[in-house]
């Protein structure tokens, strides 16, 4: 996504805590000829996510828009996830959401302008074995974008300048998904992270307020599998047979 930010002429800033990850997509962009910044950060830390603001504002300017993406998955049955991992996968998954918002949504309202883009999950439309706690995470990231959706559309202010967009993906082949089950994989495919990047800035530049990867999904589970009865519903999911299996 960063590598194709900057081919559109955006001046793109990295941030990581991995610094040899994100050095390798920098030294990228910038051979190019494009623009690039890293910056290192736990997002986990309000503090140091505030103090990375502050920073990018100094350094670099304002920022048009914010693409929440870090993110973790235990995968395992419930009863065998630890206490820290998913207390880890929380602060991660969940709060690092807010904590970014908190830092680079003030800018936004100021100038009326800017794009929250935010990572959730098809984990986050349906319950997955082996995944409860994640589910229950990237169902609080679009619980955290529709709330926010509301509470900008209340304010007296005139924000219609502030665009959010909150993305469903399955699987998109990054390594984050290590076990995957697929029944009928021309439906349910893994998904490149090219193409996946290609989706996301396309609903993004789109306007679009959600969506998700394959995009066929997205009309699947909200016309087909919410609109059956629960039992329906579940039978469909045998049918598909799709998830993922236990790391062990």
């Amino acid at each position: 996504m960063a590598i194709r930010f900057a081919a559109l002429g955006a001046t793109v800033v990295c941030v990581d805590i991995n610094d040899t990850s994100n050095e390798e997509t920098v030294k990228m962009i910038q051979a190019r000829k494009q623009k690039a910044f890293k910056y290192r950060c736990d997002v986990t830390e309000r503090s140091a996510v505030m103090q990375l603001a502050e920073r990018v504002r100094k350094e670099v300017g304002d920022v048009a828009v914010l693409v929440n993406n870090a993110g973790m998955m235990p995968c395992n049955p419930v009863l065998q996830q630890t206490e820290q991992e998913i207390t880890l996968m929380n602060k991660l998954n969940i709060n690092a959401n807010i904590w970014m918002i908190q830092a680079f949504l003030p800018v936004m309202v100021q100038r009326n302008y800017g794009h929250i883009v935010a990572m959730s999950s098809m984990a986050g439309l349906q319950g997955i074995k082996n995944l409860v706690p994640y589910c229950g995470s990237k169902y609080a990231v679009k619980g955290i974008m529709d709330s926010l959706a509301v509470e900008l559309r209340s304010d007296p202010r005139d924000l219609s300048g502030i665009k959010l967009t909150t993305i469903f993906p399955y699987i998109i082949n990054t390594g984050l998904c290590k076990k995957p089950r697929i029944r009928f994989k021309n439906l349910m495919k893994v998904v490149e992270p090219g193409e996946a990047a290609d989706i996301i800035i396309n609903a993004m530049r789109r306007e679009y307020t959600e969506i998700s990867i394959p995009q066929d999904l997205h009309y699947l589970n909200r016309y087909i599998y919410r609109l059956l009865p629960l039992e329906a519903g579940c039978t469909w999911m045998d049918f598909i047979d799709a998830g993922v299996d236990a790391h062990g």
